[in-house]
């Protein structure tokens, strides 16, 4: 499918599909993205009907030097060292790589400059739950993951794939929390019992990782989650009865999930988040056609929190720079506003569908958390921040998928995505939310696996609204593995203030060697 740069592979097939994630760390970088050095990517399997690809991206004009190890279950491999050069895009097969033809694997990527990193997934599970997943990496490790997502009643299964790429061992603990409302939970009260006991606020489970090794946990299999909706927080701590002073290694923390979706059948997957906050975007969405999407909301919490979610659809089509002086109306209701309160240690899951208004439209969602009382003093302000990921299941008629995202916490000046493709059966889009009050101009710059000059183009974001490009329809990308640098420009240069920022996701749907199926993954924002 696609090609290892300076191994002589044969040029392989991409990636493809509608909807778009990364871990978003508030940090500006000067007056040009500048990528990561190092990058993590918990899942990933190579057995059975699984091919596992990842996908980097130089986005500088320099050439670059990464180092790509392999950690699995028993052992880790010696690094692969690429050269990357300018303004390019290149991909590593994981099957092909020596001994990791049939393994479950995490991957670590250490670059002489900042790069951008993903992971692309294509499988048939247990023979019949056949798709895509993509999640962008993380580029750090941290003591504490937040995953919102996760569903174990039917026929879904859930996993949380852990990496330790520390020369220590990890020991990890891991809460999990449910809706309150029993019924969606999965719990079901005895009714021999007329006084049961308290349903537990949640669930820990602990666990032991060895060195530079990659762990896996099957959600379904833990006691009193066998059919359940769960959030989970993954904890790295110092093991019982170590010493006060020993350092608590980080990990990185990732949720891959497989599903029959009302026939739909497929997976999906999204990386953690390290931190909670009180904003989320998720630039994705769509509820037309054999569309729909919810936002799963976690409280991690003990206490209650307000949700305000504000949904935003399509504006007036937006201006390229061919045709500057087109504007939006500035009446248009691009917004629809719903509220929420959700308890302590509460996942919350909202059917975007089932909203008025938004019964059919391609969709951006923001949320934002407040105390539903005044914190105590002394008590810190963090205390009603949450977690949200947005989650999408679709059909071509005949045959479905699904995929998943963590939301970004913040508005950025730019936006940087590794994956791409427009060859073969793959379509792939770049869904740009804007949440501001004004219309924004971004610069959008496509980089091939060639390198060299990207393919440069420029359009105008209407306020408060959604807006899709499709790769595929731009002149030179029509057959290409490509990936995306996203920049908001004012007066003509790049804002490196950020005070009209951004969001930004690539989804893409395709047929991958008969597998028909969809991924996404929210961009890399500084």
């Amino acid at each position: 499918m696609k090609v290892l740069r300076g191994k002589g592979l044969p040029v392989l097939l991409s990636l493809l599909l509608l909807s778009s994630m990364a871990i978003i760390l508030s940090s500006s970088q000067g007056s040009q993205a500048c990528g990561y050095t190092n990058w993590y990517l918990p899942e990933g399997f190579t057995g059975g009907n699984f091919d596992t690809y990842i996908l980097l991206q130089n986005p500088t004009g320099d050439k670059a030097e990464a180092s790509v190890s392999f950690m699995t279950d028993a052992s880790v491999t010696d690094p692969v060292k690429l050269d990357l050069e300018g303004n390019s895009r290149t991909t590593i097969k994981v099957d092909d790589q020596p001994g990791l033809s049939n393994a479950n694997v995490s991957t670590m990527v250490e670059a002489s400059k900042g790069i951008i990193v993903e992971r692309a997934m294509y499988f048939n599970y247990e023979g019949g739950r056949a798709g895509g997943s993509n999640s962008i990496g993380a580029f750090n490790t941290s003591r504490t993951w937040f995953l919102a997502e996760g569903y174990t009643g039917g026929t879904f299964d859930t996993y949380i794939l852990v990496m330790n790429p520390n020369d220590v061992p990890a020991h990890i603990k891991v809460k999990f929390f449910t809706p309150k409302d029993a019924a969606a939970a999965g719990r079901e009260m005895d009714p021999s019992d007329p006084d049961p006991a308290p349903q537990p606020e949640y669930i820990e489970q602990e666990y032991d990782i060895p060195p530079m090794r990659r762990f896996t946990i099957g959600v379904d299999g833990i006691p009193g989650l066998e059919n359940a909706e769960v959030s989970a927080i993954v904890y790295s701590m110092a093991p019982e009865g170590s010493g006060s002073g020993e350092e608590v290694p980080g990990v990185v923390a990732e949720r891959a999930m497989y599903f029959d979706y009302g026939g739909i059948k497929g997976g999906h997957c999204s990386i953690g988040a390290p931190y909670t906050s009180s904003t989320w975007y998720m630039a994705e969405g769509r509820t037309a056609d054999r569309y729909d999407t919810y936002v799963l909301v976690s409280n991690p919490n003990g206490v209650p929190v307000n949700v305000k979610a504000t949904f935003m659809v399509p504006g007036v089509e937006a201006a390229v720079e061919e045709d500057p002086e087109e504007e939006g109306d500035e009446d248009l209701d691009t917004t629809i506003v719903r509220e929420y309160q959700l308890e302590p240690y509460e996942r919350f899951t909202i059917p975007v569908d089932q909203i008025e208004g938004l019964e059919s439209t391609d969709v951006s969602t923001m949320i934002e958390s407040s105390a539903v009382e005044e914190p105590a003093e002394g008590t810190g302000s963090g205390g009603y921040y949450v977690v949200a990921e947005r989650s999408m299941y679709f059909s071509d008629g005949v045959e479905g998928d699904g995929h998943n995202s963590i939301g970004a916490m913040g508005e950025k000046a730019y936006w940087m995505m590794a994956e791409g493709y427009t060859g073969g059966q793959f379509n792939t889009w770049i869904l740009i939310q804007n949440p501001n009050d004004v219309d924004v101009k971004v610069r959008v710059s496509f980089m091939t696996a060639e390198g060299g000059d990207p393919i440069v183009k420029e359009y105008i974001i209407a306020a408060r609204s959604r807006y899709t490009i499709m790769v595929d329809e731009i002149e030179g990308l029509e057959d290409a593995e490509v990936s995306t640098k996203i920049e908001v420009i004012e007066d003509g240069e790049v804002s490196a203030t950020c005070e009209n920022g951004v969001i930004a996701e690539r989804a893409m749907y395709f047929m991958y060697n008969g597998i028909y199926g969809g991924h996404c993954s929210l961009g890399v924002g500084e």
